[in-house]
């Protein structure tokens, strides 16, 4: 027969062990993530303009909106693949769009000149 104070040691390697399980999976989601630097430039400096960044995953010849933003400029944080970020000056004057990889690399800076 096992004594309590085995029954107790037990249940608190097992209590660990599943708690360390369960906070795995967010970690290493969290360090998938890769960092982008998204920039819109208007004569070789920020355009401090209002404009609408759209950001699509491409995958299997669909493309899925992942986020939109309206600054000039952001930091966000997508998962691996491949995106387009449509960029589009609010008033409609202009609009570009560009394509970028995130498979290999763990940040990536994304800048459009709007001009």
């Amino acid at each position: 027969m096992i004594s309590k104070a085995v029954y107790k040691k037990l249940a608190i390697v097992s209590l660990v062990f599943v708690s360390l399980m369960v906070g795995q999976p967010n970690a290493m989601a969290d360090a998938a993530l890769s960092k982008v630097l998204l920039m819109a430039t208007l004569n070789s400096g920020p355009a401090m303009r209002p404009l609408t960044w759209k950001i699509y995953r491409l995958e299997n010849d669909k493309s899925t909106l992942a986020t939109s933003l309206g600054r000039h400029s952001a930091n966000i944080q997508l998962a691996p693949g491949v995106y387009r970020a449509d960029v589009t000056f609010n008033d409609g004057s202009v609009s570009r769009s560009r394509t970028f990889d995130l498979r290999t690399v763990s940040s990536s800076n994304v800048i459009v000149a709007m001009d």
